[in-house]
C-alpha cells in the first residue's frame, strides 16, 4: 500500500545554496564540506502537490511530478523516504541538481587492480574523466581518496543524478573503477 505524501518546491534563490563557505586547514575537510548533501526540510520551501509514493521517483527526474502551472519543469532534487516527501526544483538549471563535488564510499567501485596510485596521489587528486549514464560523455574531475572515502570534485558543476547511476571513471583513457551493480 503507498502511502500519499506531500511534494515541496524549493526556490532557486534559497539561502540554501548560499552558504558561507568557511576555512578549511586541508583538503580533505574541504572536500567533506562540499560533498554533503543538502538536507531540505517542509519550511524550505512551499507545498506544490502530493505523490504517490516516494518508491515511484528518482532524484533528477522530471516526468511524473504531476504538478501543473508552473513556468518551468519541475526536477526531483532529493526524496526523504523516512517524511515520504519528495523536494522540487524549476527548471533543469537549478541548483540542487548540481554539486561541484560528489563522495562515495571506496567500496561503491570496483578498482582496476593492474593501475595503482600512491597515497600521495591519492591525497593530492589524480585528473580523470567521469562517464555515467546519467550524462552523454565523459566530464573531467579530479579523483581524491581519504580513508576510504572517495571524492570526485568537478571542473564545472556536475548532475547530482550521477551519484545513483552507473559510473566509469578513467585515467589516461583507461577505466581505473567502475560502479558495484
Amino acid at each position: 500500500m503507498t502511502i500519499k505524501g506531500q511534494i515541496v518546491e524549493i526556490p532557486e534563490n534559497s539561502p540554501l545554496y548560499k552558504r558561507e563557505i568557511p576555512a578549511f586547514l586541508s583538503k580533505k575537510e574541504s572536500l567533506l564540506w562540499e560533498s554533503q548533501k543538502n538536507r531540505y526540510s517542509l519550511f524550505d520551501g512551499f507545498l506544490v502537490g502530493e505523490h504517490a509514493g516516494v518508491d515511484h521517483f528518482k532524484t533528477g527526474q522530471r516526468k511524473g511530478i504531476n504538478v501543473g502551472g508552473k513556468k518551468k519543469p519541475l526536477y526531483v532534487i532529493a526524496i526523504d523516504k523516512d517524511e515520504n516527501r519528495l523536494f522540487v526544483g524549476a527548471g533543469e538549471n537549478h541548483p540542487g541538481l548540481w554539486a561541484n563535488v560528489l563522495s562515495f564510499p571506496e567500496t561503491f567501485f570496483h578498482w582496476n587492480r593492474q593501475i595503482s596510485f600512491t597515497p600521495k596521489e591519492r591525497e593530492n587528486g589524480i585528473a580523470v574523466e567521469v562517464l555515467a549514464s546519467a550524462v552523454e560523455e565523459k566530464i573531467p574531475a579530479k579523483l581524491y581518496i581519504f580513508d576510504d572515502t572517495v571524492f570526485l570534485e568537478f571542473d564545472k558543476p556536475a548532475l547530482i543524478t550521477i551519484r545513483e547511476n552507473p559510473v566509469s571513471v578513467f585515467y589516461r583513457n583507461t577505466i581505473i573503477a567502475n560502479t558495484i551493480n
